[in-house]
């Protein structure tokens, strides 16, 4: 195991004090960490994965990176090489490559400097100006509202909008939304259409987790909540579908799969809060639509000590 050691650590002190040019990076990272558990196939990967936890805290310190989250986070990029070699094939900008790059070095040393290295702020997500420009008359469908600032933005952004779906399950949230809207944006406020549920694969009613910011369906939710398929609730063709809903972004475009195959509105969804989102999501869109171009976005929330806000559009 010393000769695994020495070869880890080489590897994390290049990392750390070598500037390494990211096109020609590419997946290299990926895959070293599959080379060593080959290499060292005898040795158990808990062995191996312990070493590189104990390395890690030695370069990049500790920070607020638990040991079980790296372990799980390590454990996935070296069994989920195929699913990332083929996202990076799909992805079809240099910033999108690039982006995904510094989540997978992220995923294996925990340290949020690398993650939000080139990262945009929040006020640009879901309306990145070099990939959406919406046309007049456009349909806009927000699933997982919050307090509506993602609206105020869009209709600042575009103004002459046809419509715009607001989910949010929410109920604090949810009022907050419709007092907010209905104050500073009144003369437009009648072709908002607001909804009190959340957004699924279909109709039904499931446990829901009230948390603000970070409310979610959760099977230990303490009350119940109504969610619909976009499919079943609008019967317009609609331009524009973003998703933040707290992992449950999938069920939400499972049943959203008929706008999404007959229109190709631009989607702007959520790839962080399951770690498979990050390749299962996009996989899933272009089975849907083929035709679609995929471009990956991370920004920073607060102080960037975190690893929320990793996006997907697909136009």
């Amino acid at each position: 195991m010393l000769e695994t050691r020495n070869e880890i650590e080489t590897f994390y002190y290049n990392l750390k004090n070598k500037p390494v040019k990211r096109l020609t990076f590419k997946l290299k990272l990926l895959r070293y960490f599959t080379n060593i558990r080959r290499k060292h196939s005898n040795n158990s990967s808990e062995r191996i994965t312990a070493i590189l936890y104990t390395i890690r805290k030695k370069v990049v310190g500790e920070g607020c990176y638990g040991e079980c989250v790296f372990r799980q986070q390590l454990n996935h990029v070296l069994s989920c090489e195929k699913q990332y070699l083929n996202l990076y094939s799909l992805l079809s900008d240099t910033k999108s490559k690039e982006t995904l790059m510094r989540i997978l070095k992220y995923r294996v040393t925990g340290d949020y400097k690398i993650l939000h290295e080139d990262s945009d702020f929040t006020f640009n997500q879901y309306l990145d100006k070099t990939i959406i420009d919406m046309p007049k008359s456009d349909v806009f469908v927000d699933c997982g509202a919050f307090i509506g600032d993602t609206v105020e933005r869009y209709i600042t952004r575009f103004p002459i909008f046809s419509k715009i779906y607001l989910y949010e399950p929410e109920s604090d949230n949810y009022a907050q939304a419709h007092n907010y809207l209905s104050k500073w944006e009144a003369t437009l406020y009648h072709k908002i259409v607001f909804r009190n549920v959340g957004v699924g694969k279909k109709k039904d009613t499931l446990k829901f987790k009230a948390n603000g910011a970070g409310s979610s369906i959760s099977l230990d939710g303490s009350t119940d909540v109504v969610v619909v398929s976009l499919d079943e609730d609008i019967k317009e063709p609609v331009s524009f579908i973003k998703m933040d809903i707290e992992g449950f972004e999938l069920d939400a475009i499972e049943g959203a799969k008929n706008h999404i195959i007959n229109e190709k509105p631009i989607l702007a969804i959520c790839v962080y809060h399951k770690i498979d989102d990050l390749w299962e999501i996009p996989e899933y869109i272009l089975k849907l639509n083929p035709s679609y171009k995929l471009y990956l976005r991370q920004y920073t929330e607060g102080d960037g000590n975190n690893d929320w806000e990793t996006v997907i559009y697909a136009k």
